[in-house]
């Protein structure tokens, strides 16, 4: 197989891989306007932001991928203050639903939220 039939995958794949996350981002919108409040109206917004980031990440990595720049993806205190903000959120959200366990929501949310960017550091990055 040559490298450029190889790189059609890659791309294809992006694309759809994209597609998939903008799609689970709207569903996130529309529970989130069902919701109009508490953890699901709280938890599809973040998952909207989520998939806006996401996308955003991967145009980032297609436009360094075709300008031969290798990047080593999110520093690690940009995933923290991301991991940080949507955890702040869904604690603004659990608050109303979970008021003895919002804390503990809040900071389980933020460690997933974490090791999901992470993973998808490791991902985007390997992707090069």
């Amino acid at each position: 197989m040559t490298d450029d039939s190889h790189s059609g995958n890659e791309i294809t794949g992006s694309y759809v891989l994209c597609g998939a996350v903008g799609l689970m981002g709207l569903v996130g919108l529309f529970v989130a306007a069902r919701a109009g409040h508490g953890l699901s109206y709280y938890g599809g917004l973040t998952f909207f932001a989520f998939a806006v980031l996401f996308i955003f990440l991967m145009i980032k990595h297609g436009f360094d991928k075709a300008e031969g720049l290798v990047s080593g993806g999110l520093p690690v205190w940009l995933r923290l203050a991301i991991a940080a903000g949507l955890g702040f959120l869904i604690y603004n959200g659990a608050e109303d639903a979970l008021p003895d366990k919002a804390g503990l929501v809040a900071v389980v949310a933020g460690i997933v939220i974490f090791a999901v960017l992470a993973y998808i550091n490791r991902i985007a990055v390997r992707g090069e």
